[in-house]
């Protein structure tokens, strides 16, 4: 009886090793899918991370642009240099006379 037992608890062991091998083939696989995942997602937000640099820095550019075209238009502007007051213009309102118009 222990040959026809200890045949059966090897076939189980074996089993069981065979068993435990593929689930940790799966483990594996699903391991590296992940990463491949995590991979592939890193590449895409490193890309449109870039693209984002680039437009705030073209829209920092236009920024000063047009802060440079105003200040160079604001001594030349008759809006600007007749009826409006230092305190209207500096808080950004039009006189009243201006209102009516």
């Amino acid at each position: 009886m222990t040959v026809i037992q200890s045949s059966d608890d090897d076939e189980k062991r074996l089993k069981r090793r065979e068993k435990n091998r593929v689930a940790a083939q799966r483990s594996r696989k699903r391991q590296t899918q992940r990463a491949d995942e995590l991979h592939e997602a890193y590449e895409c937000l490193e890309q449109e991370n870039s693209l984002l640099r680039k437009e705030v820095q073209i829209l920092i550019e236009e920024q000063q642009r047009l802060t440079d075209a105003l200040k160079a238009h604001e001594p030349l502007c008759p809006v600007l240099n007749c009826g409006m007051t230092s305190t209207s213009r500096s808080i950004g309102t039009v006189s009243p006379e201006f209102m009516s118009r």
